[in-house]
Parts: C-alpha cells; structure tokens; sequence
C-alpha cells in the first residue's frame, strides 16, 4: 500500500496542505478531487517525492519514501505530470523506452513491454512518428504509455501509477478509452492515484474518491459516500443536482445555473 499520513505544507507562509491522509491501494483506482487551488497537485508532488518540503509521512509498500534509491523508486512508481516538455526529436517509441532505463531486464525483454504497451493504448500508427509533431492529446497518450511501461513488469510487490489530470487535452472518447484502460491494468497488483477534474468521470471509473477544498480532505470512500449533493456543494460553491444512472447506479452530477456566493463570483441566471 502507498499511504501518506498527516501531510502539510506550507509555501510562501501559506497553508497549501493540512494535515492530509489518504492512501492508495494496490488494485484500485483513487480519485482525488477538488476546485482549484485545493491542494491536488501540490499533494501528488509529496506522494511522488519531487517536494520534500512538507511535516508527515509517505511510505510505498511499508518502507519510507526516502528509504528508497531513485532507481528502486522509479521501478514500483511511475508519475504522469500535468505538463511534460521535451525538446528533442525522438520517436513515440523512443520516448517510451526511456522509462525502461532503470530496469534490470534485456534490451529484448524491454523491446517486448514497449510493443505490449503500444498496442495496449493504440498507439501503433503513432509509434514511429516525431513526438514533437504530435498533438496535444497524441503526446499525452504516449506519457501515459511511458508510465505504464515503467511499471508494467510484473512483480511479486505492487507498483503504482501516479496521474496528474491525464485526461486534460483528450476528448470524450479518447477520455473513456484513457481511463478505461488506467481502470483495466490495477488488475495487474497496480494501484492508481488520479487528479481528476470531471467528476463524472471520477463517480464512472474510481473504486475511491479523495475530495478536497481549502488544503483539506472533506471526504474520502465510494462515490455514493463522497458525492453527495451537500460535499458538492460546499466544496465547489457551485449548486448542483445528483442523479443515479438506472442501469449503474452510479451518481452522475449535472451543476445548476447558479453558483453559491461565498466571497467568489457568483453567476446570476
């Protein structure tokens, strides 16, 4: 299990993270949830270790975060950032392969996981293709084959895949394809932690839901406990109505015309 416990974090005399608990369990996929400025990605930055500026504690599988190399780091968790930058020609299949370089396995058996997590996303026409040249979407499908590719080794611990709001530049589609996918590979003894903004999708694909405000965790269980009209409400300061699909029952959440005022710009119908 990947937990973090009591963690805050301050910046600039600004409370950004108090006292923050969640936790990730192999085979499932957490959803973290929360308006802007709640503290989402200033927590997966603690979770990963890119930000060890904070007071609490975050363990992988029962040992420290610091305990660990940067190599054996890089072999149980992989991290998807909100914005990755590269300014050099590679190939979607070279970009992929980088994250194989930690890893202890032949050429042929790393050649092996890259076609597996190819085909996996559909990424077979993009393979050969400049990754600069992609679009916006394309390049974030190859991040997330680079990450998968990171842990798809099959191992006697879990691993662990962290997603700073993977589905930002995809459309509709292209957005259940992701998630279905993310949703299909905790199978394999992965357990994922995702930023998600479309709450739908999160009620859809999630097993678990953090929800955030103000640095804060509100609530954190299954959609039906977490996505409740009053937590929505409260933490988004946006009225909303909560339905049920027939078939599902999963909650599906559709906002009013009118946000609630609460020292914010409230629109009027």
């Amino acid at each position: 299990m990947y937990e973090a416990v009591d963690i805050s974090f301050k910046a600039q005399g600004k409370q950004i993270l108090n006292r923050v608990t969640l936790s990730i369990m192999p085979g499932k996929f957490t959803a973290v949830v929360g308006p802007n400025g709640a503290g989402k990605s200033s927590l997966i930055k603690i979770v990963s270790n890119e930000n060890p500026n904070h007071t609490g504690k975050v363990t992988i599988n029962g040992q420290a975060i610091g305990h660990y190399t940067a190599k054996e780091l890089s072999r149980i968790r992989a991290v998807m950032a909100q914005h990755s930058t590269l300014q050099f020609a590679f190939s979607a299949r070279e970009v992929i392969s980088f994250s194989r370089h930690a890893h202890p396995t032949t050429c042929r058996e790393n050649d092996k996981i890259v076609d597996e997590v190819i085909s996996v996303t559909g990424l077979d026409a993009f393979a050969e293709r400049n990754y600069l040249t992609l679009s916006g979407g394309e390049k974030q499908r190859v991040q997330l084959a680079r990450v998968l590719a990171q842990v798809w080794e099959e191992t006697v611990y879990p691993r662990y895949i962290l997603l700073d709001e993977p589905t930002s530049s995809l459309d509709i589609a292209q957005q259940q394809s992701m998630f279905s996918l993310v949703k299909s590979i905790c199978s394999r003894n992965i357990g994922v932690l995702a930023i998600v903004h479309d709450l739908n999708l999160a009620a859809q694909f999630s097993d678990r839901i953090c929800m955030m405000g103000e640095g804060s965790v509100v609530d954190f269980g299954d959609a039906h406990k977490v996505f409740t009209k009053s937590n929505i409400e409260k933490t988004f300061c946006c009225r909303v109505n909560v339905y049920y699909d027939p078939c599902s029952s999963c909650p599906f959440i559709i906002p009013e015309n009118e946000a609630i005022s609460n020292n914010k710009i409230a629109i009027t119908k």
